[in-house]
């Protein structure tokens, strides 16, 4: 396996008089078996970042290592996808219609002029380990799409890859088939400790593959960590958004207070005289109760406005009794009837805080960001 690094690496493109910079002086090392999750808005640089690695784009300016070899230096892609010893599986699975699966996933081999004795080991091989052994004689109109994103992963491995990049790959999947695809790259990556790149804009495909995780906001890497980390402590009131739901609400700040309407939410920390600060709250760290719970505090009483069912949780939709215009999501396992008023309940250690730029005041204050 390889580990990858990337030094002042920048990407420029062109559009007419106008200069767009995807990746912006990015520096970064992604050890040998990590696996690594790229989040962040669409536009923002993840892909280009991704291609970049892949020898499919040029830098402008910096410099891509694969071990201790340079592969690419500005202007120029000193060694091209093929001899990086890379598997790349993208959004639309790119399988050929008239071929069938078995063909589909020794395309690679065939490629390299692979002696077909060897061919037919591989692919089997690589076909049982992803469940298509019984599917091998069909064409891809013929498989669900699970089996199609299977067989572009198994495709993707036949060649024993060094480093597997994803790009976007369970977009095109419904919501069950994605959780069990996302628990088979998991395994082949911890089985075959492949450095890994998924790219993807949904946080759930990031904490379920990744050990590792970077959130790129304008060709930049805002923050880096473990995702548990990131969704925990996010650096900004965007990255907070990006890893997950959460309640962002503007309060103001009295005697060491958040105040919203009629809740008062502590605050154990010292806030450098800011009168304003915008609250995060993820909606699994609330609750309501009529009665005090360990590990949670009380901040006041709430209205049921609205309440929904979805994947299992009730979705409710609640506001602080002063003002109904404010509103607070909350997962709960029990619905409520609209209009019952009943307490608000925040899990201790899980308030967020930002201040009204949009920046997390205890992130800064423990210097869990890496601007790189």
């Amino acid at each position: 396996m390889s580990s990858i690094k990337v030094e002042n690496l920048t990407k420029v493109f062109k559009k007419g008089r106008t200069e767009i910079k995807a990746v912006d002086n990015i520096s970064i090392k992604i050890d040998n078996g990590t696996s690594f999750g790229v989040l962040g808005p669409s536009g923002h640089g993840k892909s280009t970042f991704l291609r970049l690695i892949a020898g499919l784009e040029e830098p402008t300016s910096g410099y891509i290592y694969f071990d201790d070899e340079l592969v690419s230096e500005p202007h120029r892609v000193i060694l091209g996808p093929e001899k990086r010893g890379i598997a790349m599986v993208f959004q639309n699975w790119a399988l050929y219609p008239n071929m069938k699966v078995f063909d589909n996933i020794a395309f690679p081999l065939k490629l390299a002029k692979v002696p077909r004795d060897k061919i037919e080991k591989k692919v089997r091989e690589v076909a049982e380990e992803l469940g298509l052994t019984n599917v091998l004689d069909r064409y891809p109109k013929e498989l669900s799409g699970g089996q199609m994103q299977r067989t572009a992963i198994a495709r993707a491995l036949v060649k024993d890859p060094k480093v597997l990049l994803l790009d976007e790959p369970f977009s095109n999947l419904d919501a069950q088939i994605r959780e069990s695809a996302r628990a088979l790259v998991r395994k082949i990556q911890r089985e075959r400790k492949l450095t890994t790149i998924i790219v993807s804009h949904d946080p759930a495909d990031i904490f379920a593959i990744a050990n590792k995780a970077g959130v790129i906001v304008n060709g930049k890497f805002a923050q880096i960590g473990a995702p548990i980390e990131i969704y925990d402590m996010p650096a900004t009131d965007l990255i907070a958004k990006l890893t997950g739901e959460i309640n962002l609400i503007h309060a103001k700040v009295i005697e060491n207070n958040a105040i919203i309407g009629n809740l008062k939410i502590p605050l154990n920390f010292k806030l450098d005289n800011l009168q304003e600060v915008i609250i995060g709250l993820r909606p699994d760290d609330i609750m309501l109760s009529e009665r005090p719970l360990d590990r949670y505090v009380d901040v006041g009483v709430v209205k049921v406005k609205l309440v929904s069912y979805g994947a299992g949780i009730f979705k409710i939709v609640v506001s602080p009794i002063s003002n109904e215009e404010i509103d607070i999501i909350i997962d709960s396992e029990e619905p409520l009837e609209i209009g019952t008023e009943t307490h608000l309940l925040v899990k201790m250690g899980k308030i967020k805080v930002f201040d009204v730029n949009g920046n997390n005041i205890l992130a800064r204050e423990k210097k869990v960001v890496k601007q790189e």
